[in-house]
């Protein structure tokens, strides 16, 4: 399935992270038409920012139905805090939209596991059904196959280890919380270096304290080779405040961002044998959508929150 370039996208929640969605959008030539926020004047803030970052020329709604209904864009990016997730995704969806949607896939810390694995692959079959694309956007997945070209024709990887930080930004320690927000970045390079694997659950060892999540356990493969992943999410509390760190059996990766001599924000992937220059990760996933061929797949999308959750599940009977 491909998808034109110039399609009409619509933001659902474009004041955090959807303004880089935004932003990204309109620089692989989408026509970024609506977005969707909660309030007058969130919406009147939103639009001001959205226009300074790419000349946004659309309209705000406080309605996300009549935003689908009004503008019938192609593409709904659903950018919604994880509990409105589901209901966002369905809306799209049942107006023919193809969805993207900002990682977790869905998420209610008052669901359980069950409950919300039923509701991702509820949506999964009604965007089979449709003929709708349907992505998560765990945008650390573009940044695994760089790393897939830089690692080539070197021994297979047996050790794993993903290590993300994010600011704290004044929020009380709470280690479940930031495993669901960070986790399914590291998890999705993991599903990219084993996409045949499966967790063997009673090597499982989670510390989850603070501000901060560790799990550790290994990954067979089908061809019986087992991977051991380590896996550490927190949220800093002191510089450095961002910290994207990777490593195959002990080979780092450490992603920052740089803007290029033309002003456009890029990934720089620094290794031992020199830095390389690739295209920011949301970017990249966002453009690969656009090509009918999404950076995660719909599988890898429940598998990723499917471990996630199993994760956070043992965490929190261990702290029982």
């Amino acid at each position: 399935m491909t998808i034109r370039s110039d399609r009409r996208v619509a933001i659902i929640g474009a004041s955090g992270i959807g303004k880089h969605h935004a932003k990204w959008w309109a620089h692989a030539g989408a026509d970024v038409c609506a977005f969707a926020g909660t309030s007058p004047e969130s919406i009147a803030k939103t639009h001001d920012t959205l226009t300074t970052l790419f000349g946004f020329a659309g309209r705000g709604y406080t309605r996300v139905e009549e935003m689908i209904e009004v503008e019938r864009p192609d593409i709904v990016d659903v950018c919604s805090p994880p509990p409105l997730h589901a209901r966002h995704v369905r809306a799209a969806l049942e107006s023919g939209c193809h969805v993207l949607c900002e990682k977790p896939f869905v998420y209610d810390p008052a669901l359980s596991r069950g409950e919300l694995m039923d509701a991702a692959a509820s949506l999964a079959s009604l965007a089979q059904r449709r003929g709708c694309l349907l992505s998560v956007s765990t945008q650390y997945a573009a940044a695994a196959l760089s790393f897939a070209r830089i690692w080539a024709n070197r021994e297979p990887v047996a050790h794993y280890h993903g290590h993300l930080e994010s600011p704290a930004r004044n929020r009380p320690p709470d280690p479940v919380r930031v495993w669901v927000d960070l986790s399914p970045h590291p998890l999705s390079v993991l599903l990219k270096l084993a996409p045949d694997g499966e967790v063997l659950w009673n090597t499982l060892d989670t510390r989850f304290a603070g501000y901060e999540a560790i799990a550790k356990f290994d990954v067979r493969r089908a061809n019986g080779a087992c991977l051991h992943a380590v896996i550490v999410t927190r949220n800093a509390l002191d510089p450095p405040l961002n910290v994207r760190h990777f490593k195959y059996n002990g080979y780092p990766f450490i992603v920052e961002g740089q803007n290029d001599e033309s002003g456009v924000y890029r990934a720089r992937i620094e290794t031992p044998d020199g830095d390389h220059i690739e295209p920011d990760m949301l970017h990249a996933s966002i453009v690969e959508f656009l090509r009918g061929e999404p950076v995660a797949t719909m599988d890898e999308s429940l598998r990723n929150l499917d471990w996630m959750l199993r994760i956070r599940d043992t965490a929190r009977e261990a702290a029982q």
